[in-house]
């Protein structure tokens, strides 16, 4: 313990007074919110020497046959040295071990043991050996053949110390290990005062830190629900991991977009590590790349990444599309030597990349206005009436096109299109059910089919002026109303609330 003694800057031969005015003169230099690791040493140091000077007193006044006086405690700080961790531990600084009663006798004195290494190398040797261990068992049992263990106040306080510094810096490390290192040091229970929130971030971030180490490639691609038997699967995930280590340009998005299921694999590979929570990700992964991907995997909204990544295919396909028809053109003209084929050709695909992208872009806004529409009544996206009013507005449009533009054909488009997003809005705005009460689209499909069939075979016998007569618009523009209006009385309390405030 030469360490202790050199930190608190004393000989070996001082008494517990003078080790308690070194420690004294030594804490205005080191505090805890300052340094917290500087005064984590200190303190443990100021421990050691304290407990080695009360014991050598007490071995003296025995000897002498006099009583030891008794150490007094030194109050130390009600807080746990760990920086800006030290809400994740809510326990206060043991007081000094060893403290001799007030008027012992030879065969009842006390001498606690002392330890005779460095808290700190103990912790990072724990630490590491938890790191090169992917076994527990066989950690467990290192830890429990460590001498420095045996003492159950001296096992407190490096527990407390390890849990800390994993807070403040992260190692890449198996659930199974940490689980073993809570276990052995008594920390995994409630009364150990550790933060259970701030303990599962920390098991997240460690996990994903250990699933980039190369060897656990496998343990990664189970996890992302793939086979790592061949080498093709390594190869995605190495490749994976190359583009999200990447800085964040805009160059590096098409040829990932548009190669097949590249954008799924990443997105599965960015869920594996961290489980969705972006921010617990390694710090060898660039964040703003990783965020990218992994909003463009996502298929239930249409985000800024997704409709960026589906307008590069879209227009990817467009080019081949368009180069195609006239690579056939010049083709042709080479063969015949007309070259009029090559002006139709750049004609032709130029309506259909105009075609795809349109295509995209009437599906990119269908998906956005699907979410807009079902979103909640609590929601704060503005404006909150137009998205109320969409609905009715929509069916207006329908009635007018039939009625004042004499168009039916695109009237129908747009009636249909409300009925689907009136239903998708019912549905999303519902409170969930349970799973067998569940009403799925799917079943119903069999039932829609029959009726259309049903009604194709009846309107051709109807007589010619009868669906003049009929205002079938109006009538068919009435179901998307009822939906839109039982929707709106479900959450008439929403308005009753907000009326009241």
């Amino acid at each position: 313990m030469n360490w202790a003694f050199e930190l608190l800057e004393v000989s070996p031969d001082i008494d517990v007074g003078g080790v308690k005015r070194a420690y004294a003169r030594l804490l205005r230099k080191t505090r805890p919110d300052e340094d917290a690791e500087g005064f984590q040493r200190l303190h443990a140091a100021y421990q050691l020497v304290l407990a080695y000077a009360t014991a050598r007193g007490a071995g003296a006044s025995v000897q002498s046959g006099h009583a030891a006086p008794a150490a007094s405690q030194e109050p130390t700080p009600n807080r746990a040295a760990g920086g800006g961790d030290a809400a994740a531990i809510r326990t206060t600084a043991e007081s000094p071990v060893g403290a001799a009663p007030s008027t012992p006798s030879p065969a009842k004195t006390d001498v606690s043991p002392v330890l005779a290494v460095n808290p700190v190398e103990l912790v990072n040797r724990v630490i590491q050996q938890a790191i090169v261990n992917n076994d527990d068992r066989e950690l467990s049992v290192w830890l429990s053949k460590q001498p420095e263990f045996w003492s159950i106040r001296t096992k407190q306080q490096i527990g407390l110390l390890l849990l800390n510094q994993l807070f403040r810096n992260p190692q890449p490390m198996a659930s199974a290990c940490l689980d073993t290192l809570l276990q052995f040091f008594d920390l995994e229970q409630v009364l150990s005062g550790v933060n259970p929130m701030a303990l599962a971030q920390l098991r997240r971030r460690q996990l994903a830190m250990w699933y980039l180490l190369p060897h656990n490639d496998r343990a990664l691609a189970w996890r992302m629900k793939t086979s790592a038997n061949n080498s093709s699967d390594r190869r995605q995930l190495a490749a994976c991991l190359r583009l999200l280590q990447a800085p964040w340009r805009w160059q590096s998005v098409p040829w990932p977009a548009i190669r097949r299921g590249r954008t799924a694999a990443i997105g599965q590979f960015i869920h594996g590590l961290c489980g969705g929570h972006l921010a617990e990700l390694p710090p060898q992964i660039n964040h703003a790349h990783a965020a990218f991907w992994y909003r463009a995997a996502l298929t239930g909204a249409m985000s800024w990444p997704r409709f960026a990544v589906g307008s590069v295919r879209a227009g990817f396909l467009a080019l081949i599309l368009m180069a195609g028809t006239v690579g056939i053109a010049a083709l042709i003209w080479w063969t015949s030597g007309d070259g009029t084929h090559i002006l139709a050709a750049l004609g032709t695909g130029a309506v259909i990349a105009a075609n795809i992208l349109g295509l995209w872009l009437l599906y990119a806004g269908w998906i956005w206005l699907d979410r807009w529409q079902g979103l909640p009544e609590s929601s704060r996206s503005r404006p909150v009436w137009l998205r109320r009013m969409l609905i009715p507005a929509l069916c207006a449009t329908a009635i007018s096109l039939d009625y004042l533009a004499t168009a039916p054909v695109a009237a129908i488009a747009v009636l249909g299109a409300t009925l689907i997003m009136a239903l998708r809005r019912f549905q999303h705005r519902s409170p969930p059910r349970p799973a067998t009460r569940r009403t799925r689209f799917g079943s119903s499909l069999p039932g829609i089919g029959f009726l259309i069939i049903a009604l194709a075979n009846i309107v051709p016998k109807l007589a010619p002026e009868l669906p003049d007569q009929i205002p079938i618009i109006a009538i068919g523009a009435t179901v998307p109303m009822a939906i839109w209006m039982a929707d709106m009385w479900r959450h008439r309390f929403h308005f009753k609330r907000k009326a009241t405030a």
